[in-house]
Order: structure tokens, then C-alpha cells, then sequence
């Protein structure tokens, strides 16, 4: 491989990321939705499939509540859709909106990278790397 596509090929995702950041959240926002359409499509069947009600915010983040069941502990967040019954607040869903960002950062891979992580910290979510990436205090973690 010459010099100059080995430039390119490192350089490259480092000059994306920083023309997406400087283009503001919003482009970011869409690039989190678009990635994560797949998942977030799945999820809100299945949300609406144990009673919740869906609806889209304006970070394109999907909420599903009033769910009879059909997620973990008291929420879970597949792609850009947070599953969950009555648990709710800006908190929380900026909380779970990280959630989204690990979704479209590492794929299908994340659900599984997440339950090695919780098998690594023995089920301790104040020392999980993807809750404290989350913002443990937003998650309601007040005991960390």
C-alpha cells in the first residue's frame, strides 16, 4: 500500500468527524437516526407491541412508554428508541439518547459488548462503562 493511501485511509474518519462536528448537532442528530434506522424500526413494533406509545421528539429519539413489559430492569434503549413503563424526565432520555449514540457507534455489537461488560462489573452499573459513558447521574444512578 503506498504512503498516500495509507494517509488517507487513518486521516480520513478523523476529517469526517470533525466536519460533522463542526456542522453542528443537528447534523449529528440525523447521522445517530439514519445509522440506527434499522434497530429503531424493530424497536418500535416491538414497543408498540407491548402497549407502549411511541412518539418522536425533535433529537429524532424515540420514546416508547406505558410498555406492559418488553424491556430490562426499568428501561432499555435499542437503537434510537427507549423502551420503558412509567420511568420518564429530560434526565433520563438524555441518559438514554447516550444509549443511542453507543447503538450507532458500534452496531449490533453493542448488546453484546454491553452484557460483557455487565458480566465484567458482576452486574455493578455504576461501574459499567457504557452507564458511566451515559451519565451515570442522568441514568438515576444517585448511589455511585
Amino acid at each position: 500500500m503506498t504512503r498516500t493511501v495509507k494517509y488517507l485511509r487513518t486521516s480520513l474518519p478523523l476529517v469526517a468527524a470533525a466536519i460533522a462536528l463542526a456542522a453542528g448537532p443537528d447534523l449529528l442528530i440525523l447521522s445517530r437516526a439514519v445509522t440506527n434506522l434499522p434497530t429503531t424500526a424493530g424497536a418500535v413494533i416491538w414497543g408498540r407491541t407491548h402497549g407502549g406509545t411511541c412518539e418522536t421528539h425533535r433529537d429524532l429519539f424515540v420514546t416508547c412508554s406505558d410498555m406492559d413489559g418488553g424491556y430490562a430492569n426499568a428501561a432499555t434503549t435499542v437503537g434510537n428508541v427507549w423502551l420503558y413503563g412509567d420511568l420518564d424526565g429530560p434526565d433520563r432520555h438524555r441518559h438514554e439518547a447516550r444509549h443511542a449514540d453507543q447503538w450507532a457507534l458500534l452496531g449490533v455489537a453493542f448488546p453484546a459488548l454491553y452484557g460483557g461488560e455487565s458480566v465484567r462489573t458482576r452486574g455493578d452499573s455504576c461501574q459499567n462503562v457504557f452507564e458511566r459513558w451515559a451519565g451515570l447521574h442522568d441514568g438515576g444512578y444517585g448511589r455511585c
